[in-house]
C-alpha cells in the first residue's frame, strides 16, 4: 500500500520540478544563473573588437573553464575569438581571409549572411527551439545547408541536447535531434 501512496507523490514533485525548471530557463542566451555573461554580451564584446557580424556562437566547457567561441565576419576576413563566459575577456582571436567555412568558395553567395529582412532573426528562431526544448542554449549558427539558409541551435538542460535546424526564412523546424547529454557526470 505505502508503494501506491509513494508513486504519485513522486509523480507529483517530478511534474512540480519539470515546471520550476522549465519556468527558470526562459528566453535568455546563456545560464546567466552560473554568473555567466550572456551570449548577446558575448556578441558585443566580440563585434566591438573587430567589427562586422556575429556568424556563430556557441559556449563551451573547457578544462580551464566556461568558453565562448565566436565566429565573425568582417570586411572580407573570418575571426575566431575565444571569450571567457566569466569575465567576458577575450582569450584569442584568430583572423582568416581564406574562406574556409560550409559556404562554397564562390564569395557571391555570403550575402546571405547579412540579414537584409528576408530572414527571421536569430531571437525569433531561438524562441521557436525553445518551444520544444526547454534549457539553456549554448550554440546559435546561420549556416547554408543544402542550398538552404538555416539556423543551427544547440539546447542542453542538463539531462539531454537539442539540435534544431530552422529554415531561416520560413522558421519552420526542419530538424530536431534529442540526445542524451555527454556532459552528464551523474554518479549512480
Amino acid at each position: 500500500m505505502k508503494k501506491w501512496m509513494m508513486i504519485p507523490a513522486l509523480a507529483g514533485v517530478l511534474i512540480i520540478g519539470g515546471v520550476a525548471v522549465a519556468g527558470n530557463a526562459g528566453h535568455s542566451f546563456a545560464a546567466t544563473s552560473k554568473g555567466l555573461v550572456t551570449m548577446d554580451e558575448a556578441k558585443a564584446i566580440a563585434v566591438k573588437s573587430v567589427g562586422g557580424t556575429v556568424t556563430g556562437i556557441e559556449l563551451d566547457r573547457e578544462a580551464s573553464g566556461d568558453i565562448y567561441e565566436v565566429e565573425v565576419k568582417s570586411k572580407g576576413f573570418e575571426y575566431d575569438l575565444d571569450i571567457d563566459a566569466k569575465t567576458g575577456k577575450i582569450l584569442r582571436t584568430d583572423k582568416d581571409d581564406n574562406d574556409d567555412d560550409d559556404f562554397d568558395n564562390d564569395d557571391s553567395d555570403d550575402k546571405v549572411i547579412v540579414a537584409d529582412g528576408k530572414f527571421i532573426t536569430e531571437k525569433a528562431a531561438v524562441e521557436i527551439a525553445l518551444k520544444q526544448a526547454k534549457g539553456t542554449v549554448t550554440e546559435v549558427k546561420l549556416d547554408e545547408d543544402d542550398g538552404r539558409v538555416v539556423y543551427e541551435i544547440e539546447i542542453q538542460d542538463g539531462k539531454y541536447d537539442y539540435d534544431f535546424d530552422i529554415d531561416a526564412i520560413s522558421g519552420k523546424v526542419l530538424k530536431f535531434e534529442k540526445d542524451l547529454d555527454d556532459n552528464d557526470n551523474d554518479n549512480d
